[in-house]
């Protein structure tokens, strides 16, 4: 089966995943990290791109690149290899240590680059690591609190705080619940939907769409994250199963 061409940026920006073989975590201490991110610096310095923002999670990484004199494509490539081949000298492994090729998505617009810009700091928030984008140290979120020192000398933080209009305004913007509609990570089982309505009504216990509604909102807020919590499930499958939006599941 032929591979999905790539979307191609109209900006040369693009939002960027890549995640470890088969769910594998690519970080196994803070070394690891430290060398990803020099293998990040001497890349971006060889094909001149620029990295608005990165975070390291324990089994893929999010990036959000403009091109340079290299395609995103070259750029991930040099990256991945670099990286791979330090990895496996390091753990005595061979074979490949990320899943296929990365995933990308352009970024066109102002708004969607500080967007994805949330979205990858606030990745450790979703998943339950920390509590705010501050608390965690292995993304670029610190680069622009720091902006000026450049502490690690990778992050571009100019245009994301020229677009936000200034550092308050920034750290407010992430401070927000962002939107789930970029590259995201299963880190889960899919389940059917008749599988995910089984479960969901499970914690419904009899609880009907017309019930949830009339609840009050710190009570439906607790019910919707039990049911968030649930393996597998997916935000669509509960939307479909309470009659819940988007917009009050995601802000629960």
């Amino acid at each position: 089966m032929p591979r999905i061409p790539r979307k191609i940026s109209d900006s040369g920006v693009y939002h960027i995943m890549v995640r470890g073989i088969n769910k594998q975590d690519i970080f196994q201490d803070k070394e690891d990290r430290i060398i990803f991110l020099k293998k990040l610096k001497a890349v971006k310095e060889r094909s001149e791109c620029k990295v608005y923002a990165y975070c390291l999670m324990s089994n893929h990484v999010h990036l959000l690149i403009a091109e340079g004199k290299e395609s995103i494509g070259q750029i991930m490539k040099r990256l991945g290899t670099a990286y791979a081949y330090w990895y496996n000298n390091k753990y005595n492994r061979v074979g490949h240590l990320f899943q296929g090729r990365f995933r990308s998505e352009p970024v066109n617009v102002d708004t969607y680059l500080l967007a994805a810009l949330r979205y990858i700091h606030q990745n450790p928030v979703k998943a339950g690591i920390t509590l705010s984008c501050n608390d965690y140290t292995w993304s670029s979120y610190h680069e622009y609190i720091d902006s000026g020192k450049q502490t690690k000398g990778i992050t571009d933080t100019g245009l994301g705080l020229d677009i936000a209009g200034s550092l308050k305004q920034f750290t407010e913007f992430h401070q927000e619940h962002g939107s789930s509609d970029m590259i995201d990570i299963e880190d889960t089982i899919k389940i059917t939907d008749m599988q995910a309505e089984k479960l969901i009504n499970e914690v419904l216990a009899g609880k009907t769409s017309s019930d949830i509604s009339q609840m009050k909102k710190v009570d439906r807020n607790r019910l919707i994250r039990d049911i968030k919590a649930l393996p597998g499930v997916s935000q669509k499958q509960i939307m479909k199963v309470t009659g819940l939006s988007r917009n009050i599941i995601q802000r629960a």
